[in-house]
């Protein structure tokens, strides 16, 4: 059997997509927690479509496509081709260059976001070396202003690195690269033995980089939930490690089975597509390399099951940068409500067709049919701890923070937390009152990552008209403390509106100053 074939049928079960929820209008948001109704739940596919050379095509109509579910065509709702997408607003970058027409339907797709990661820890150095090159020609080449909002990160030896948030200052990204020290991917030079063979990794070794990556794909799902439209993850490296299923340990299978998963729905939700791109460049393979079930084939079929592509075997790797951010920028947002209405969680296959038999559509591979309830208050503080270790930022709520560090050995960080009142929701109450609930969390964290210091601070806000509008103007501060051992190096404030979940960061250094 081919190994492609077996790669992808073994990562479909938990690799698969559920559709993305329709954005809630606004009288939803009244509640503590937004219910959404089944028979309301509309299917969002972002989708691409390719000439037979390759070449993305931006000018089609909505009947020149055809969706299918598990072989059973579908009404389509919702229409809109690449040059209608809203922009989306990035803090201190101007989008004013994508403009809109006027009127129309309410928008499902946004102008898509950017994000390139170099995966160091599954790559060898002098791979390593390559990639870190063509990035910094692709960046010289289509600078000094990007075609879009572009983040820059770097998947490391045990965690995943914020190296420049979204800019299209291509100066900036490529001055990132820079001071970003090369590392030594020892867990994989440990995994390969002697035989300096990619593939041929210790399976249980593997099995841990594996986690540790799909890790990394949850943490940039989960910080990038709160931008409408398509984000294009264009993952630099040669894939995740060797992984024989057979050979892998129960206990690791079982961990994998069920955060392949939850990722894959966290991406879903994110609206990720990934591109795969293999800095190896062309390569004779030996016999002995061709084994019948490599996890980087498993790698890879991400690619294709979130609609992005794969590109390995080539040699101009910043070509290949710019044909999976031109083939992303392309997209057509279409939606659809579902005709079968039977919410049993079982897989649900998607085909887009062309009326047009000489063009290809490309769209994520399907949606699991689980019935969507409203979250628990568990699960929406699983979420507020998942944003307080994540390394990589949250907009939906603007905040700054400082503190002022005291003390020698016993610290006490004095936090000042401003944010942004504009972006809380606020119901009114009776007697012309407003209310919000906002929660505050701050953390300090080891130079290993850990958790040293944390605290939380719960507010229930109600003011009149007057306080209202105070805080709409300048925004809500709140102060809390925090005991801070010397062993931290750095700080996290996450700012939570409790009534719609949206959240917002800022890091500090130890000794208080905003970073990012």
């Amino acid at each position: 059997m081919n190994s492609r074939f077996v790669a992808v049928k073994l990562l479909l079960p938990f690799l698969a997509l559920l559709s993305v929820a329709q954005e809630s209008p606004a009288p939803e948001q009244e509640s503590p927690v937004t219910t959404l109704h089944a028979n309301t739940r509309l299917v969002v596919l972002d989708v691409v479509v390719t000439d037979k050379k390759g070449a993305p095509i931006r000018d089609l109509s909505q009947s020149d496509f055809m969706v299918l579910e598990d072989g059973k065509e579908q009404s389509i709702s919702s229409f809109e081709p690449p040059d209608e997408h809203r922009p989306v607003t990035i803090e201190n970058d101007s989008a004013d260059e994508n403009t809109l027409p006027q009127g129309g339907s309410p928008k499902i797709g946004a102008a898509p976001l950017t994000i390139l990661v170099f995966d160091s820890m599954n790559t060898k150095i002098m791979d390593q070396a390559f990639a870190r090159f063509e990035i910094k020609k692709f960046l010289v080449a289509h600078g000094p202003r990007l075609s879009e909002p572009t983040a820059l990160m770097a998947v490391e030896e045990n965690r995943l690195e914020l190296l420049h948030d979204y800019t299209r200052d291509a100066k900036a990204l490529e001055a990132a690269l820079q001071q970003h020290r090369a590392e030594l991917p020892s867990r994989l030079l440990s995994g390969m033995g002697f035989s300096d063979i990619y593939s041929a990794t210790d399976p249980v070794e593997a099995s841990e980089r594996f986690a540790d990556t799909i890790g990394a794909l949850r943490e940039i799902a989960t910080a990038n939930t709160q931008f409408a439209g398509r984000k294009n993850v264009i993952w630099i490296g040669p894939g995740f490690p060797s992984l024989d299923h057979v050979n892998v340990p129960p206990a690791a299978k079982s961990r994998l089975y069920i955060w392949g998963r939850e990722t894959m729905d966290l991406i879903s939700q994110a609206r990720l597509v990934v591109y795969t791109l293999n800095p190896r460049g062309l390569e004779v393979y030996p016999d002995e390399v061709l084994s019948p079930m490599t996890n980087e084939l498993a790698f890879e079929s991400i690619a294709s099951l979130t609609g992005g592509r794969i590109f390995r075997g080539l040699n101009d790797l910043d070509s290949q940068i710019e044909s999976g951010i031109e083939d992303g920028e392309a997209y057509y947002a279409i939606g659809y409500y579902p005709s079968n209405r039977n919410w049993d969680g079982t897989f649900r296959r998607v085909r887009v067709l062309m009326r047009n038999s000489n063009v290809t559509a490309r769209t994520r591979a399907g949606y699991y049919g689980d019935e969507q309830t409203a979250p628990t208050y568990q699960q929406l503080d699983t979420l507020l701890s998942r944003a307080v270790i994540n390394p990589l930022p949250y907009h939906a709520l603007a905040v700054q923070a400082t503190a002022k560090v005291s003390g020698s050995q016993n610290q006490t960080a004095s936090l000042t937390v401003e944010v942004d009142a504009s972006g809380l929701h606020w119901q009114n109450e009776p007697g012309d009152k407003y209310k919000s609930e906002i929660t505050i969390a701050a953390a300090g964290f080891s130079a290993k990552g850990k958790v040293v210091a944390q605290n939380v601070k719960e507010l229930e806000v109600l003011v009149d008209d007057t306080k209202y509008a105070l805080l709409l103007k300048h925004g809500m501060v709140v102060n809390l403390a925090m005991a801070l051992p010397p062993t931290a190096v750095r700080m996290r404030v996450v700012a939570r509106d409790s009534t719609n979940g949206n959240m917002g960061t800022a890091d500090l250094t130890p000794t208080g100053e905003q970073f990012h």
